[in-house]
């Protein structure tokens, strides 16, 4: 199966259980809060944010594993693709001791940091090891799933993960609504992660019966892998700054705000995640294809993937971040009602970082590929100006001051350093060849936008009344600017026409 049809797999299984995903998540969201409370929601938003801080120790290990399996899934070498996961292995167990004692060192502090809340602090302890054994059991059991999306299978992980996750939040309703029980609800969460790892298990045992899951690593084998430990070091401060970028900014709410706003600004950050999610897995399994197409080295055409991606992201892109803008304070009102709404800046700043997460994907998925971290300096940087600006807009403006950091942040290391350094180191070319194209298409998205508000207000976007209404509207918002779009696209973007011509030369040949 070639690459372009193992990414539309991976891309249209992804994008139909994330939607029933989707519809579970917002069901049981409002479940949760009028059963358990913002206080908890929020607490619990917090305590998924220190995972998120002790899973820095994981090193970015996993990305430098999967750069180093493209060219062994290439050339077949079951061998060496034998002794990559057993390395991996053998990290991942060091690494997951680490976290157990960093997790249980940071639980004897909870009665200090949760002293101000009314939870029961056995409660949130409970809690917190729930998630964190969860979370370890991927660590000792669940490494080998680097290879499926490294090979391009990530549509199995998305099958047993998705329908975990789903399976886990029908079961915490059930809970709540017969049994009102807050421990039965906690315990839902590492009963399914267990599940989960056993069937995980089971299907990679079936679709590589050759892969040795109880690898044993030797010296000789830590001697030739010395280059994934590099990599590994440069990634670790990469996932610094992705962590500082998205994962302090709910610590940073509690702290400096209090537990439930954090529950507040969750309700959007659930939504705008899960657009992300959703229009991410559009793209499952390309990463591996653009590892595929690196390891054959012809810059033509990989310059030529590399401007289809960048303006399919566009695309999508700009038509999400217009319906988010129009339709999420409407969708907040439906869902949860007035009193979890938040001010139209807030939303802007989502809607802004939501449009710069996606489009800066092409960059990262060549970046990832060609293995380009030597640039370790840049994600500290991205840290020191995250934190720095947030803490002093937050004290300033409140809510919207830990987004003004994020957004700053990722303009400056993210949309203007990254690229400058991909296309000099990656591709060997000048950067402007980037700069010029990425201009191109912010044009197009201008020209898109600017012919869309002349039509705007032959629209009604007045506050919708039901679910059904906001659905009408965003329907035909949304397909009159993907229509208009499209047509700007297709005339005058050479990497659109390029990706409309082999979609149409795929249908062709299936047909």
């Amino acid at each position: 199966m070639s690459r372009l049809n193992l990414t539309l797999k991976n891309g249209w299984i992804a994008l139909v259980f994330q939607l029933g995903y989707i519809v579970v998540q917002f069901f049981s969201r409002d479940i949760f809060l009028e059963n358990l409370g913002d206080e908890f929601i929020g607490s619990e938003g917090t305590l998924k944010s220190m995972l998120m801080f002790l899973n820095l120790s994981e090193l970015g290990i996993g990305t430098a594993i999967g750069f180093s399996l493209y060219t062994p899934i290439f050339n077949n070498d079951r061998d060496k693709i034998n002794e990559i996961i057993g390395y991996l292995g053998y990290l991942y167990k060091k690494i997951g001791l680490f976290i157990l004692i960093g997790g249980v060192t940071l639980a004897l502090f909870f009665p200090l940091f949760f002293k101000n809340t009314e939870m029961n602090i056995g409660i949130i302890i409970f809690l917190f090891f729930s998630l964190l054994v969860g979370n370890l059991i991927n660590y000792f059991f669940t490494y080998h799933m680097f290879l499926l999306e490294a090979d391009q299978k990530s549509y199995v992980n998305i099958t047993i993960g998705t329908s975990s996750y789903i399976l886990k939040l029908v079961i915490q309703c059930i809970v709540l609504i017969y049994f009102e029980s807050v421990i039965l609800w906690i315990s839902a969460e590492l009963l399914v992660a267990v599940l989960q790892v056993i069937v995980l298990r089971i299907k990679i045992k079936q679709i590589y019966p050759w892969l040795v899951f109880n690898y044993k690593v030797n010296d000789d084998i830590k001697t030739r892998n010395k280059y994934i430990l590099k990599k590994i070091k440069q990634v670790s401060f990469h996932k610094l700054g992705s962590f500082v970028s998205t994962g302090t900014d709910n610590i940073l709410i509690f702290a400096l705000i209090n537990p439930a706003t954090v529950a507040y600004v969750g309700n959007y950050q659930m939504v705008m995640g899960n657009v992300n999610i959703l229009v991410s897995k559009l793209f499952s399994g390309t990463n591996a294809s653009v590892g595929n197409l690196v390891a054959e080295k012809d810059i033509n055409n990989m310059l030529k993937v590399f401007w289809e991606m960048m303006a399919l992201r566009f695309f999508f892109a700009g038509t999400t971040s217009l319906l988010i803008y129009v339709g999420l304070d409407d969708f907040i009102i439906l869902w949860l009602g007035e009193k979890y709404l938040l001010s139209q800046d807030i939303l802007v700043a989502l809607a802004l970082i939501f449009f710069i997460l996606q489009v800066r994907q092409p960059v990262d998925s060549f970046v990832q590929a060609h293995g380009l971290y030597d640039d370790i300096w840049a994600p500290v940087i991205q840290s020191v100006i995250n934190l720095l600006v947030s803490i002093i807009f937050v004290l300033e403006y409140g809510i919207i001051g830990v987004f003004i950091g994020t957004i700053i942040s990722q303009i400056i290391v993210v949309m203007l350093w990254r690229p400058y350094y991909l296309f000099s180191k990656g591709f060997n070319l000048n950067s402007m060849v980037y700069w010029k194209g990425f201009t191109l298409h912010l044009i197009y998205l201008s020209l898109a936008s600017g012919l869309f508000y002349l039509f705007f207000h032959l629209f009604d976007t007045s506050r919708s009344n039901n679910i059904i209404e906001l659905i009408v509207k965003l329907t035909i918002l949304g397909s009159a600017f993907l229509c208009i779009y499209f047509i700007v696209l297709r005339l005058i973007s050479q990497g659109f026409k390029d990706l409309i011509n082999r979609l149409y030369s795929l249908v062709k040949n299936k047909l």
